[in-house]
């Protein structure tokens, strides 16, 4: 339904979104080997990144570390139809830049008790649907569309 779809730069509704919302399900695959992870993130709005920890040897980071080229999901949890919010992302994960571990750190102040290493999700493209816009409305924001 292409009339409910529109394609435009990340605007405040979808970033609102990633900064009220702290877990998303991260999907890898390797070898055509899918795999699902859930994590604490949280959103760098300068780089439009979602921060996480993990550990390099769980089975979503050997996966991410050898294709980073990744999907998440991220949703409200409701049975209201009218309410139904939620995002489906692309991006690649890399390894957290300073100032990206200093904002998941001061956030998560526990991880840092953690072995865990800080990762990025560069998001390169979002679906949003929001019900409360209308029902099926979706919002779609892509990487290369917004430079």
């Amino acid at each position: 339904m292409l009339s409910f779809c529109y394609y435009i730069p990340m605007q405040k509704r979808i970033k609102e979104f990633f900064l009220k919302h702290h877990i998303f399900t991260l999907a890898t695959a390797f070898n055509n080997i899918p795999y699902v992870a859930t994590c604490f993130y949280c959103f760098d709005e300068d780089n439009l990144a979602l921060i996480f920890a993990s550990s390099k040897e769980s089975e979503h980071m050997r996966h991410a570390l050898s294709n980073p080229e990744v999907a998440c999901a991220i949703h409200l949890s409701t049975h209201k139809i009218g309410t139904i919010q939620g995002v489906q992302c692309r991006g690649r994960v890399y390894e957290a830049s300073k100032v990206q571990k200093e904002r998941y750190f001061a956030k998560y102040p526990l991880a840092k008790a953690m072995s865990s290493s800080i990762w990025a999700l560069q998001l390169e493209w979002v679906k949003m649907t929001d019900n409360r816009l209308g029902f099926g409305k979706k919002l779609i924001w892509s990487r290369l569309a917004d430079q």
